[in-house]
């Protein structure tokens, strides 16, 4: 009777093991095939997933068999395709997931690649996050994860840190990765560095340059990046040469676009193609093109979730509402850029065509005061980008940046050793002649901008712009600013004309200039007022110095005509303070408010 009862027992047991073996076995079998399909679809952070295998990585994604490690690697591949089309959104939920997931390896390449795809999402949203996260990318990859690690820092090279870093060290930097990485034939990294190295010259204004990055970025990237990925240098190159004016390279490349794009043809890649010929359309004054290309971006466009984009296209829609005089559709627009969550980001709205384009919706509503507070902004944006591109041209003009450009340019096509010397004799002579028009021709032009020209004393846009910059004294001294008001300057023009008015401002600015320092700030702030600014100075000084600038004001006259003498009357108002004049537009307005009170 016991071994009845023990075998039946025994044969359960053995069947027991037999299916857990089998089991076990399928579960170890399954699990090699994952790790199979993940090596082979794994592609760098710079490159882009390719879109046939998007289904099958869904499907694992579902499984509960699925190993957590496997999951993960799984999960950080799709979010790396949902950037590629433009899915940022999705993308980011993914990834901030996965960083809570307890289950993930810190120390693992999956933990990296998710910090720096948040750093790329955070640097297209521009937020200032994105180098938080390219920094911890980069110390979490480094000597473990070279594509990580690289991506990591062209990251913090080329966006982060820009006030901090002179930009010569930066391209320096970039040009030691080129040549570093020029040396191990990897084309991947090498298309990267170019794409940034481009991405860093746009910055600075030197469009040409930046083009060329870009060509060779897109030449590399034919021969080594997946279809997706091989369209972003072709829009920075088309950027590139749209800013620089060139519009006909411009039509070509997009032209090209378009070939490239019937085979991508994604939400991403189509709104990228009809965003580039919206622009094109948009910079040569053709609005029937351009309503035509926007209808078909706005289609693209609601596809995927990339708000720069989407501000982009308001912006074009409203300037196709300028050209048709829909004065409420203009209307709307510029009331949106009242909200924060609405308005144009900093990229944009110092952009020159956008600025230009807020002067002209102004105008066009009537609405004179903002207009003028636009053409200012205009303004400000013109002047700076003139002093960038001095800037720029002295650091381009560095004979040790260019003697390593060259020497990189030799290791990577050696057998054109002979014509790369030619042509660095050549480029550093235009160089040097763009050097020399900018210390003589830019600097005398930048005067020009800054002066009044009646007096030739410093417009108001430019002393007050100085005087803001004025830091706090030391050492128990003051600041101070005196604004002279010409009384009978109206009289004057009423009794003598505005030729002999003109004359009297003058003769204002000529005593001015003789009894000042040539430290001291002075310039001409209205039809018939100037100011003077004493910085860091004692103020029984200051006093003495204005006494005796109104001592001589008082003794300006000249003679007109039949020899008639005219004299010239002045107030002055004096203001001193212990700070800095970050505030002089409000000590200005409040002083000028005094003055129509008297």
């Amino acid at each position: 009777m016991k071994c009845i009862l023990i075998f039946p027992f025994l044969l359960i047991s053995r069947a027991s093991f037999i299916g857990l073996f089998f089991v076990t076995y399928s579960q170890s079998v399954l699990a090699d095939k994952i790790d199979d399909f993940i090596q082979s679809i794994q592609v760098s952070t710079y490159n882009c997933p390719d879109d046939q295998f998007i289904p099958q990585v869904d499907e694992y994604i579902k499984r509960r068999s699925v190993l957590p490690e496997q999951l993960i690697k799984l999960k950080v591949h799709k979010a790396q395709w949902l950037i590629c089309v433009g899915k940022n959104d999705q993308a980011q939920m993914i990834l901030e997931n996965l960083l809570s997931d307890p289950l993930m390896a810190q120390n693992s390449q999956s933990y990296a690649s998710v910090y720096y795809h948040l750093g790329y999402i955070f640097d297209v949203q521009e937020s200032p996050q994105k180098c938080d996260y390219y920094r911890q990318s980069e110390q979490l990859a480094k000597d473990k994860f070279a594509d990580v690690y690289l991506s990591s820092q062209l990251g913090l090279i080329t966006v982060c840190d820009q006030d901090k870093q002179d930009i010569g060290i930066k391209l320096g930097r970039l040009f030691a990765l080129l040549k570093s990485y020029s040396e191990s034939d990897d084309l991947e990294s090498i298309a990267h560095i170019h794409n940034n190295i481009g991405l860093l010259y746009a910055s600075i204004g030197q469009r040409a340059l930046a083009a060329e990055q870009y060509e060779k970025t897109y030449e590399l990237g034919l021969k080594v990046y997946e279809e997706k990925n091989q369209i972003a240098p072709l829009i920075s190159l088309i950027t590139s040469y749209t800013g620089s004016g060139d519009y006909e390279n411009a039509k070509l490349m997009i032209e090209e676009l378009g070939k490239r794009n019937l085979k991508i043809n994604t939400p991403l890649s189509n709104s990228l193609f009809h965003f580039a010929q919206s622009r094109q359309a948009y910079r040569t004054n053709d609005f029937e093109a351009l309503r035509n290309s926007m209808r078909s971006w706005n289609v693209f466009l609601k596809q995927i979730s990339q708000k720069t984009m989407n501000l982009l296209y308001d912006w074009y829609a409203a300037a196709l509402c300028l050209h048709d005089k829909d004065r409420i559709c203009v209307s709307e627009f510029l009331q949106k850029q009242n909200d924060t969550n609405l308005a144009m980001p900093a990229s944009l709205s110092n952009h020159l065509h956008y600025a230009a384009f807020l002067v002209k919706a102004h105008l066009f509503l009537g609405n004179i005061e903002a207009a003028k507070l636009s053409f200012d902004n205009y303004f400000s944006i013109s002047l700076e980008k003139i002093k960038k591109q001095q800037q720029s041209a002295r650091v381009l003009g560095a004979a040790n940046l260019h003697n390593e450009i060259i020497g990189l340019e030799t290791h990577l096509t050696k057998a054109k050793e002979q014509r790369l010397q030619i042509i660095l004799l050549v480029l550093m002579t235009i160089l040097g002649l763009i050097v020399l028009v900018y210390l003589t021709v830019g600097r005398s032009y930048l005067r020009k901008l800054a002066t009044d020209p009646l007096t030739g004393l410093f417009n108001e846009h430019s002393v007050v712009t100085q005087i803001k910059k004025v830091k706090a004294p030391i050492d128990d001294k003051v600041n101070a600013l005196a604004l002279i008001d010409v009384s009978n300057f109206t009289a004057i023009n009423a009794q003598y004309g505005y030729k002999v008015g003109e004359l009297a401002l003058k003769q204002v600015a000529e005593c001015l200039k003789q009894v000042t320092r040539e430290k001291d700030i002075v310039g001409r702030v209205g039809a018939d007022q100037f100011i003077v600014c004493l910085v860091n100075i004692e103020n029984v000084i200051a006093e003495e110095l204005f006494s005796r600038i109104q001592k001589a004001l008082t003794d300006v006259n000249f003679k007109v005509g039949n020899r008639e003498k005219v004299d010239v009357f002045s107030n002055m108002h004096v203001y001193s303070s212990v700070t800095s004049l970050s505030d002089a537009d409000e000590v200005l307005a409040e002083i000028r408010s005094v003055l129509r009170k008297a």
